[in-house]
């Protein structure tokens, strides 16, 4: 079994991404799962098809539209016929939904704050810069598969 090594980069960011899974079960009022989440962030953009967010969040178009009903029966989403491609559905956030994500999003302005104790100004800027790279390289990668 691999020992902890809190210098080695795989283990931050195995440690790291624990502590922001525990982060997001604190602060989710609404119960609802990481993949329905997921799903209302990227309508936080704009409308999207299903087939869009399937392709944005490297999720199975059955695994999409299990979630997307259980959004669309809370209240969170809503869906019309895509003015383009009639067999698509146009799906939009709710007030609902911006309401729920307005309060996750408060509660994890202390993730920020907590950030804000721990590194300098220009730690924070290269944090950010790293992590943003990161994610970009980690999108592009699950979007072509």
């Amino acid at each position: 079994m691999k020992s902890y090594n809190p210098s080695s980069l795989y283990d931050a960011l195995m440690y790291l991404q624990c502590e922001f899974v525990a982060e997001r079960n604190r602060v989710n009022p609404g119960n609802i799962t990481w993949q329905q989440f997921d799903i209302l962030t990227v309508l936080r953009t704009g409308a999207s098809t299903p087939s869009q967010i399937g392709q944005r969040l490297g999720m199975s178009r059955s695994k999409v539209s299990k979630n997307l009903s259980t959004l669309r029966d809370l209240g969170y989403i809503r869906q019309v016929p895509d003015a383009h491609d009639r067999r698509e559905l146009e799906t939009n956030l709710t007030q609902d939904g911006r309401d729920m994500l307005d309060i996750i999003d408060q509660q994890h302005k202390t993730l920020e704050e907590d950030a804000r104790q721990v590194w300098s100004k220009d730690e924070q800027e290269e944090f950010a810069t790293l992590a943003n790279r990161l994610i970009n390289k980690l999108r592009q990668e699950r979007v072509a598969r």
